[in-house]
């Protein structure tokens, strides 16, 4: 996030830690100051639906800083959630019921953060049959809420129930009435991976993004890991999702299922407008390094992320018509059937053959706005790209690209956002659930 910043900051994004860090007078320090490394005993369920308790012992005293409170993250994240509750034991609130989460914890002292503990691990569980969100007899009156899915939600062109993505998908349920309770619903969606290349199934990491009343998005922390089934586990049938009215709204037996999608080989390509080149891995490879040209003064590219979908012509006209520019300040232009156009905004960003501008590729920028490149390095984008695959731009001068201007728009809302529109991380309960709405029209466009 500039986009996620690739990021991990998601994958701690489905968890919640509740309450405010307290201070502490238990003395510990290395030699520079800040903690040494609490030790995590155990991980622990805990006593309600969704919960951990993480058991640890404090640092040895060392004659240091006192430590003033405890921080714990999951799943490799790199945000850091205060603990609260008694010195000893750092509970977890809100998580998912057989999902299984890794946690880390430091101390904190006057000087700064301490050393990290080794990773433990722990999956919050309830016997059958106790989940408060599923009583065994169903309050009345009550309405039965259904959902439709959709593996390829940010408009890359394909069903992706039936094709395999790339990596910058994001999958999106779609419920038949308005969900007042949230929090109960993320609750009961556990997003599993299973490699098909070792067969070894994990959790992912991430958090589901209320975009309006009806609608989540899942986002994961980083991108989805290539060569790889996803599952989506819905255990929504007879949970209670709040009440609209006077009615309760119920999960109908058909949430009661799971939604699979795949995606193919990791393809992420790297554009650094700085050292005008491309750079493109496949399953953290670099296969590819094409040199490019980008937008010139005025015209900048946009940095941030930006996916790939269905939209590829063989040729393309380029017109200075289209942006508008007037002919007394710069010189009007047609470039007719260019080549090998793969677009990725609809504010007119593509990646695309200049046989005109060979001498800057490379060097300097020129375009107003697309990405210039060789008519055979444009061919292999066009001919090797599969929806859903992602291109990252850096220092391009440019602003970063907006949510809704493309396939790869929601990628860039930043991670604080984008934790706001998930329920399971709002300290208020309050849930952020904006629509994303697409491009408008006051927005810069590009071309050629």
């Amino acid at each position: 996030m500039s986009a996620m910043r690739g990021s991990s900051v998601v994958a701690v994004l489905v968890a919640m830690l509740l309450g405010v860090a307290v201070a502490l007078a238990t003395p510990a320090a290395a030699a520079n100051g800040v903690p040494d490394a609490p030790v995590i005993t155990t991980v622990a369920g805990g006593a309600a639906s969704g919960q951990l308790a993480v058991n640890y012992t404090a640092p040895a005293p060392d004659g240091g800083a006192a430590i003033t409170g405890y921080e714990v993250s999951l799943d490799n994240g790199t945000i850091w959630f205060l603990c609260s509750g008694t010195v000893g034991v750092c509970p977890l609130l809100n998580l998912v019921n057989g999902r299984p989460y890794t946690v880390v914890l430091r101390a904190t002292s006057a000087a700064g953060p301490g050393q990290t503990s080794a990773p433990a691990s722990g999956t919050p569980s309830l016997p059958v049959g106790t989940d408060p969100d599923k009583p065994a007899t169903l309050p009345s009156p009550r309405v039965r809420v259904g959902a439709t899915f959709n593996a390829a939600s940010n408009s890359l062109g394909v069903d992706g129930t039936t094709t395999k993505l790339g990596v910058g998908t994001l999958p999106k349920l779609r419920f038949t009435r308005s969900i007042p309770d949230k929090a109960a619903a993320e609750r009961h969606l556990a997003v599993t991976a299973t490699s098909n290349v070792t067969g070894a199934t994990r959790s992912i990491p991430g958090s589901w993004g209320w975009v309006d009343d009806r609608s989540a998005i899942f986002r994961p922390a980083k991108f989805w890991p290539g060569n790889s089934t996803f599952t989506i586990t819905s255990s929504l049938d007879g949970v209670i999702m709040g009440k609209s009215g006077a009615d309760f709204v119920v999960g109908a037996k058909s949430l009661g299922t799971s939604y699979v999608f795949q995606t193919a080989r990791s393809l992420i390509a790297r554009v650094d407008g700085a050292t005008r080149m491309m750079k493109v891995y496949i399953d953290g490879d670099r296969v590819q390094t094409f040199p490019i040209s980008l937008g010139k003064s005025g015209w900048e590219t946009r940095n941030g992320v930006k996916v790939v979908s269905t939209q590829k012509e063989p040729k393309h006209t380029y017109t200075s018509v289209a942006l508008d520019i007037d002919a007394s300040v710069e010189e009007p232009y047609e470039l007719k059937d260019i080549p090998w156009n793969t677009r990725l905004t609809p504010t007119g960003e593509f990646m695309h053959a200049a046989p005109w501008a060979l001498s800057r590729l490379g060097k300097w920028n020129g375009s107003h706005g697309c990405t210039n490149m060789r008519l055979e390095d444009a061919k292999w984008i066009y001919d090797v790209t599969i929806p859903g695959d992602v291109v990252f731009y850096t220092n391009t001068g440019g602003a970063t690209v907006e949510p809704g201007n493309g396939p790869g728009g929601l990628w860039n809302i930043p991670a604080s956002q984008w934790l706001a529109k998930s329920a399971l991380v709002s300290v208020t309960g309050s849930v952020d659930t904006s629509k994303i709405t697409g491009p408008s029209s006051n927005l810069p466009a590009a071309t050629a």
